[in-house]
């Protein structure tokens, strides 16, 4: 009912707005009336004349102000203070011997295919077991085969796969990333796919990790912020 009331209350108030304009625009004009002209008589002002004005020259009392400068030139570029990252407890041991070899084949920038391939003894390289008693997460940093590589490689849980990313520098130049076969025991780890490079920026044919573990123990060892400085370390941009 409310509705329908407003609804007829607006309705009306249209209609009578359109009535009135129309209505209004019906109403005759009123006659016109004329009225005789009438002539003033010309008046003549009397000619004015001012004297003439000097104006006093100003003077600075302080003498004459020096022009002001303003400062230009190009701003300082502003340096982003350097990020620390605490140390904290790792899972999983280190590799106290092994091996590893990590590389990609690139689809266009053929060049840049390669591999780095060397020891573990003494590297910051850990392994996790899953619960099956297999390798199922490798991480760290190593100097191998005339470079550096970091690396993480994690299985996706019961599926034989894993996902894969890492960045080689030195004897060998790539950041890549990959998810594809994985296979492993207590003591291998085998990863194969097709993947991405960040850096040289192509897309590859081939990505291959394998991973064989001599001996491993507790802890894990890596220093968080070498291992940072590494991977957030700028590429070239040509």
């Amino acid at each position: 009912m409310k509705r329908i009331v407003v609804t007829s209350v607006g309705s009306l108030a249209l209609l009578a707005s359109l009535w009135s304009g129309t209505a209004a625009s019906q109403v005759a004009p009123p006659p016109e009336t004329t009225v005789a002209p009438t002539t003033a008589a010309p008046t003549t002002a009397p000619p004015t004349t001012d004297a003439p004005t000097t104006a006093a020259p100003t003077t600075d009392p302080a003498g004459t102000a020096p022009p002001t400068t303003v400062a230009g030139g190009t701003a300082s570029a502003t340096t982003a203070p350097p990020v620390s990252i605490p140390q904290v407890p790792l899972p999983g041991e280190q590799i106290t011997s092994g091996t590893l070899t990590v590389g990609a084949t690139f689809k266009d920038k053929t060049g840049s295919t390669c591999q780095l391939s060397g020891s573990l003894a003494g590297q910051e390289m850990n392994i996790m077991l899953d619960e099956n008693g297999r390798i199922g997460a490798t991480y760290g940093q190593a100097s191998i085969g005339g470079g550096q590589v970091g690396l993480v490689m994690v299985e996706l849980g019961p599926l034989p796969m894993a996902v894969t990313a890492f960045r080689t520098t030195g004897a060998c130049n790539q950041d890549v990333v990959g998810i594809g076969a994985y296979d492993a025991t207590a003591k291998t780890a085998e990863f194969k796919s097709v993947g991405y490079a960040v850096y040289p920026n192509d897309y590859l044919d081939d990505v291959r990790v394998s991973l064989s573990v001599g001996t491993s123990a507790s802890p894990a060892t890596l220093d968080l912020q070498k291992a940072y400085d590494f991977l957030a370390a700028p590429r070239p941009t040509s």
